[in-house]
């Protein structure tokens, strides 16, 4: 999807919520777990990834891979019915977030995430 597309997905039902531009740049992926019978996932088209130019295809590009990592890993959160152990849904970000920082590392690609530890842990508040 186009970071325009993403931001509308997002936003849908709460437009005024939406960033004025139109594009909420944080957004890089989203898993719906009630789309579709095994839920979807939305994601950045892989050519508007940085480090893309780099590939020859850019679904090669470990970030782009990162990104779609952290949405499989939701979606596993949710089939496996993990979620119904948790306080609220934001506690899944904490392991979706130190997968991706693991794969990354076994990639030899820097994380493009400053800081993603700490992050990691306030997306996971509930």
């Amino acid at each position: 999807m186009t970071r325009e597309e993403l931001t509308q997905e997002y936003y849908s039902g709460v437009a005024n919520r939406a960033p004025g531009a139109g594009v909420d740049e944080r957004l890089k992926a989203l898993y719906a777990f009630e789309d579709g019978p095994h839920g979807t996932i939305y994601i950045l088209s892989s050519t508007a990834v940085n480090s893309a130019n780099r590939f020859a295809n850019p679904t090669e590009n470990p970030r782009f891979r990162e990104i779609l990592l952290h949405e499989l890993v939701h979606h596993v959160q949710w089939h496996s019915q993990s979620i119904e152990q948790w306080q609220c849904s934001n506690q899944g970000e904490l392991e979706a977030y130190l997968l991706g920082a693991m794969y990354l590392k076994q990639q030899n690609t820097h994380d493009p995430m400053i800081n993603r530890i700490l992050w990691a842990n306030r997306y996971s508040r509930c």
